[in-house]
């Protein structure tokens, strides 16, 4: 019944009220009028009643087209919808919708015609040269069923018999999860820092762009959200940019959300912090970072690591799902790892415990199976995860082996040094030569 009482809403007295369009100006905006009962049923029945009344006494007809009654929904709820919702709703009728039914009557809409458009649609837009995802074709019947409602031709659930679903992404695996945690461990860079705080804080793209350096509380462990960022359609068309990056305040701007900031991550963000500039910043200490840049930089720093489908929107689903395990972050950025072990001798005992405790995370940098490592080592599957879990010893030799697989690799040579895994004693010990 959510469908048949939009429109119907509780008064401070107690009663309900219901509203219907009855009439429109020459203008073409909506004239409302109003029924009162005491509860949801009695308002249906008196509402109906009334547009059959109406219906009755007057043979006027809605002539407007569909053109007409959009543009004037549109005008009516622009200052409610968010400029990059507003963008989208214009865009899927300019180049969508207005090419099939701009000059349609709007009393010759209905549902039923709504969901046979949206299975053609496709392949109408095809022969203009377009290709329409499902997200695109949930916009178009979004659209199309809200400026039915505002005619007053239909009440039904905007979502009601959907056929398409919108592109759904998996939260991300625990291995992932690390590997998101390796990666900004050792490059300390504005769209990993993103990254962290969409992960273990649930951070919208838009909220991270705009949040600044003075909405970080370091001291209660807090982040202070109260605007967004968009990159939306430039409306002056003598510039020569398509599109702007706006900021804009939240709907509700008493009510500031605050958020938890994991322990972890202090120092990591306290690098970041610089009074009166954003937190995530472009290039340049004055640019703004917008979502589809900060997007674009996380997809390239990931794609080294072979990482493409990792998203924000799949870092934020891991949040929302619970899944983002904040012993992971700690694991990875507060494991005991001293900076200088040796003093004089090769500390050869320490060096093979030190390379079990990094030995699953050097791994998953190269992008190596545990059954590619075992037949590296020339050791059975399950000796080998008894090395990562730290209750397999890992012999000098099959140390050494370690050593030269990750030292002569790109992508953990410098996380080997900074480890101190490869010190100068022993690098003396096995030089040749002079």
């Amino acid at each position: 019944m959510a469908g048949a009482d939009r429109g119907i809403y509780k008064r401070k007295d107690g009663r309900f009220e219901g509203r219907f369009i009855a009439a429109y100006d020459e203008q073409g905006k909506a004239k409302y009028k109003a029924v009162y009962g005491r509860s949801k049923a009695e308002v249906r029945e008196k509402l109906e009643a009334a547009k059959r009344e109406l219906l009755g006494a007057s043979s006027v007809v809605d002539e407007r087209t569909f053109q007409q009654v959009a543009k004037a929904w549109l005008a009516d709820n622009q200052d409610m919808l968010a400029r990059t919702t507003y963008d989208r709703y214009l865009d899927a009728l300019k180049r969508d919708i207005y090419p099939e039914y701009a000059d349609t009557p709007i009393v010759d809409i209905t549902e039923a015609e709504i969901n046979r458009f949206i299975k053609v649609a496709p392949e109408l837009a095809k022969k203009r040269g377009r290709t329409l995802k499902n997200s695109t074709l949930q916009v178009v019947k979004a659209v199309m069923s809200k400026v039915l409602q505002y005619a007053g031709t239909v009440t039904t659930d905007d979502s009601a018999g959907s056929s398409n679903k919108v592109n759904s992404y998996e939260e991300l695996t625990i291995i992932e999860i690390e590997k998101v945690c390796l990666q900004a461990k050792y490059h300390h860079c504005p769209e990993m820092l993103a990254a962290l705080l969409s992960l273990f804080c649930g951070l919208r793209t838009g909220e991270l762009c705009g949040l600044g350096s003075d909405d970080v509380d370091l001291e209660r462990m807090e982040l202070y959200i109260h605007c967004t960022v968009h990159r939306v359609k430039n409306q002056d068309l003598e510039s020569q940019n398509k599109t702007v990056v706006v900021v804009e305040e939240l709907a509700r701007k008493k009510q500031i959300r605050r958020v938890s900031i994991p322990a972890v991550l202090k120092d990591y963000i306290a690098e970041f912090l610089v009074p009166g500039k954003m937190l995530i910043r472009g290039k340049e200490e004055s640019m703004l970072m917008d979502p589809r840049s900060m997007e674009y930089r996380l997809n390239r720093m990931l794609e080294d690591l072979k990482k493409e489908n990792i998203n924000f929107e799949r870092l934020r689903k891991t949040y929302l799902k619970g899944k983002a395990d904040e012993e992971i972050l700690v694991h990875i950025f507060w494991g005991t790892r001293p900076m200088l072990p040796y003093t004089g001798s090769l500390d050869t005992q320490w060096l093979r415990e030190e390379m079990s405790r990094d030995l699953a995370p050097l791994r998953l940098l190269l992008g190596f199976s545990q059954e590619e490592m075992s037949d590296f080592l020339g050791v059975s599957v399950s000796h080998y995860r008894n090395m990562e879990r730290g209750s397999g010893k890992i012999s000098w030799n099959q140390y050494l082996a370690l050593l030269f697989l990750f030292h002569y690799n790109g992508r953990t040579i410098g996380i080997v040094e900074h480890l101190g895994l490869f010190p100068q004693s022993l690098k003396e010990d096995i030089k040749i030569g002079g």
